[in-house]
């Protein structure tokens, strides 16, 4: 049973990581175009700076995990990634081409941008719930513990990007954002995640995200 688990966590966290991952990077260049662009909002600048750094303090934490059992995270690709697929489906591009400097110059495109972010993290902190209260996740305490700090992160996550649509009198999220998201959820949980347990040639990354 103990391996079963242990395949579990490895999978669970082998996507967290990636999204952690992916999450800060992006944010890094996010940050530095509303500076750029809005340098006088420092509280928004200030809330965008403490997302990211969230975001990597998270995925060292995840990182850590993994180092102490001896193990790497398996290799998952951006169809596992959350704020990849949104931003596939509404800017139908990938996240990795996506032009922060340029999109920041186009109010509409940044308003859904904010929409996404902010969609991602009220996702995340409803997935930190969940697994917080799973008996899998019970019965790992290092696990529990690292969720737990996440879990108190997150809820400022959502704060930067509803501000700024509030500003600004924006739409909250409309009908098909809230598809895509549940699409996407519903996609990883059901189909994409049991795929990546069951697959027995799933490869281990030979390194850290860097």
């Amino acid at each position: 049973m103990d391996s079963i688990f242990n395949r579990f966590y490895s999978v669970l966290l082998s996507i967290y990581i990636y999204n952690e991952y992916v999450g800060y990077t992006e944010l890094d260049k996010l940050h530095a175009a509303i500076i750029n662009k809005y340098p006088q909002e420092s509280e928004f600048i200030a809330s965008v700076r403490k997302h990211a750094d969230d975001e990597k303090k998270h995925y060292l934490m995840f990182k850590n995990y993994f180092h102490k059992n001896k193990s790497m995270p398996f290799v998952v690709t951006k169809n596992y990634g959350y704020i990849d697929l949104f931003i596939k489906h509404i800017f139908k591009t990938d996240l990795q081409t996506l032009d922060q400097n340029e999109l920041i110059n186009d109010e509409k495109k940044f308003m859904n941008l904010c929409r996404l972010i902010m969609m991602t993290e009220f996702r995340g902190m409803k997935q930190v719930k969940t697994l917080l209260n799973s008996p899998l996740i019970k019965r790992n305490e290092s696990l529990t513990k690292i969720f737990k700090v996440v879990e108190r992160d997150e809820p400022s996550h959502c704060y930067p990007y509803q501000y700024w649509l509030k500003k600004f009198n924006s739409h909250e999220p409309r009908l098909k954002e809230k598809l895509v998201d549940l699409w996407i959820h519903y996609s990883l949980m059901l189909f994409k995640v049991p795929i990546l347990l069951l697959n027995g040639k799933l490869k281990r990354m030979k390194e850290f995200y860097v």
